[in-house]
């Protein structure tokens, strides 16, 4: 993010990522970042933070008990990242919130402005806040409390306010849109980690998920019915109850798509701020109360089930208020002076030597070795290889490595997450690389691509359709001068939508036979498999890499065969019939 600041990279072209062109405000690299321009956000932060929490506090307690209820939280918080991200998120969510009972002009530029910041920090919740202000607006038109005429406005006012935002960032807007909404969607599939052995985390969950989805229900039908006469607009609990439940749904999926230690609490800490938030805005006694109950049972629930998962964390209150104090000290000390970090070379003499200034990019990920060998930056757009997600993005970057601006260097190494096979998580990239580049050296684990001047072209020969069932073995053909890459397709049955929408994906894993080699098994992402894999040989680590990337070919790991299968989650999620695709190239 700081280097793309640097080079004024446009995001949504240029770069496509997790978070936007403020994500930079969030992780506190100061290479382009400047201290006071963090001292600034980090002010305007602490103000807003310190009047939520006066909102929130009852009246009687008030200015003390700020200042008491600030330190715990500075004490306990981090300061950086997701979390600081979800407060400013929660922000709009809670002042929107407020607004339903008591609309001011004045707050709801406040809540423009403070959802396109949202939006360009990090797209997933800046969609979703831009979502929620619409529909507040919606609401506020609808009930009759606002005319067509004010509603027309504050919309044109968010645009302009988007507009300005992004030609001050570098952002195509439309292109950053469209883009974030491929990384959300490729995320569920891709990134899915499954929570073995912790389902009774899981089922408490999801349990309190439906508990709050009943009482919202309940609330609907006591109003339809006339069962219940609130004295305010019965409406705004409403509107209130149904945008808890689709953050709280977000937070659920969050925390469970990617199931590590991590992420596995983000549901129980970051709905109790939901609860807080239905507990000191609701107008109705019975509603407040129900969710205080809630709030009480998630900090039950993360005490009994969930810390002893993780196990007891010893807490030292002294030593944690002093770290928190030389952080401090330490901030301000530094906020005109330092530059961090430091660049300091990683690489050969030799090999930066060859590169010089030319244009360098990384294959995985490892974007920190550019920076700290002061080589020039030229990014693929999206900057990660396991973001790559769908054919949309993987032929962002295809079309990146085969146009004119090109890095003319690619430092890469061979390597994946989450047990994934390295050679198919950015298929059609690949392709652009065995187009256009060459192994050029060796050094630190890593293989040095220099961009050719020709582009190879890359001619089909054949094209052959396969049905086959899952288990069964798909054999590949002999070996021969051509280039094979298979394009898979593997559905999900109802039962695998269902759990792949509320909860994760199917399970799948692909089993690669190679020639005088045993089988390897890898994890499988049927999103993945679609925008291709190549065939010819099964590349284990570097050297096999190396051997690829220059002949196409791996002696003796011809890839003999192919079998895909489920692991079962009580029933198949997957239909048992795939489709495969055999496109064999001349790589002239």
């Amino acid at each position: 993010m700081e280097l793309s600041q640097e080079k004024k990279l446009i995001w949504g072209q240029d770069i496509i990522y997790t978070y936007g062109p403020l994500g930079r405000w969030l992780q506190r690299y100061t290479i382009t970042t400047g201290r006071l321009e963090l001292l600034a956000v980090d002010l305007f932060f602490a103000v807003n933070l310190a009047v939520l929490l006066y909102n929130m506090l009852p009246n009687p307690l008030r200015m003390w008990n700020l200042g008491v209820y600030f330190i715990l939280w500075a004490l306990i918080s981090n300061m950086y990242g997701e979390w600081v991200h979800f407060l400013w998120f929660y922000s709009v969510i809670y002042w929107g919130v407020r607004y339903v009972y008591r609309p001011t002009q004045g707050l709801l530029y406040y809540l423009l402005v403070l959802s396109t910041v949202n939006f360009f920090m990090k797209a997933n919740y800046g969609i979703l806040i831009l979502g929620f202000i619409v529909s507040l607006l919606v609401y506020i038109y609808l009930s009759k409390q606002k005319t067509g005429r004010w509603f027309l406005f504050q919309v044109a006012i968010l645009l302009v306010l988007l507009m300005t935002g992004a030609h001050f960032l570098h952002t195509d807007l439309v292109n950053y849109f469209i883009s974030s909404l491929h990384i959300i969607s490729g995320y569920n599939e891709s990134q899915a980690i499954y929570p073995d052995n912790r389902l009774r985390l899981v089922l408490l969950s999801y349990g309190m998920y439906l508990l709050q989805i009943a009482t919202t229900l309940l609330y609907f039908y006591t109003i339809k019915t006339s069962v219940y006469k609130p004295k305010s607009n019965p409406y705004a609990a409403l509107f209130s109850l149904v945008w808890m439940l689709i953050i709280s749904f977000v937070i659920l999926k969050y925390a469970f798509t990617r199931a590590d230690s991590g992420h596995l609490t983000v549901y129980i800490k970051q709905s109790s701020i939901l609860l807080v938030l239905i507990i000191v805005s609701a107008k109705e006694g019975w509603i407040r109360k129900t969710f205080f109950v809630y709030l009480l049972l998630n900090g039950s629930f993360y005490l009994v089930f969930y810390a002893p998962v993780f196990g007891k964390m010893s807490v030292n209150y002294t030593t944690m208020f002093t770290q928190k104090v030389y952080i401090l000290t330490h901030y301000f000390q530094s906020a005109l002076t330092e530059k961090y970090p430091v660049p300091r070379a990683t690489l050969p003499a030799r090999i930066l030597q060859k590169i010089g200034n030319q244009t360098t990019d990384r294959i995985p990920n490892e974007i920190s070795e550019i920076y700290f060998n002061g080589l020039n930056y030229n990014p693929r757009p999206v900057i990660q290889s396991y973001q790559a997600y769908n054919w949309y993005l993987d032929t962002k970057n295809r079309e990146k490595y085969l146009s004119k601006t090109a890095p003319d260097w690619i430092i890469y190494s061979y390597e994946s997450i989450d047990g994934k096979y390295p050679l198919a998580d950015e298929t059609q990239t690949l392709l652009a690389v065995l187009q256009r580049y060459r192994v050029a050296d060796e050094a630190n684990g890593c293989l040095f691509l220099k961009k050719t001047d020709d582009i190879r072209p890359l001619q089909l020969v054949r094209k052959e359709t396969i049905r086959l069932r899952m288990g069964e073995t798909l054999r590949l053909p002999e070996k021969d001068s051509l280039l094979h890459v298979i394009y898979t397709k593997i559905h999900y049955s109802l039962y695998g939508k269902i759990l792949n929408v509320l909860f994760q994906p199917p399970q799948l894993t692909m089993t690669i036979g190679a020639e005088n080699s045993r089988a390897v098994t890898y994890r499988a992402v049927p999103v993945l498999l679609e925008k291709g894999m190549v065939v010819n040989a099964r590349v284990d680590h570097l050297a096999d890499a190396k051997e690829f990337l220059e002949t196409s070919q791996v002696r003796h790991k011809r890839v003999t065969s192919i079998v895909f299968n489920e692991k079962i989650r009580w029933k198949p999620g997957f239909d048992p019939v795939i489709e495969v695709t055999r496109l064999s190239y001349r790589l002239k």
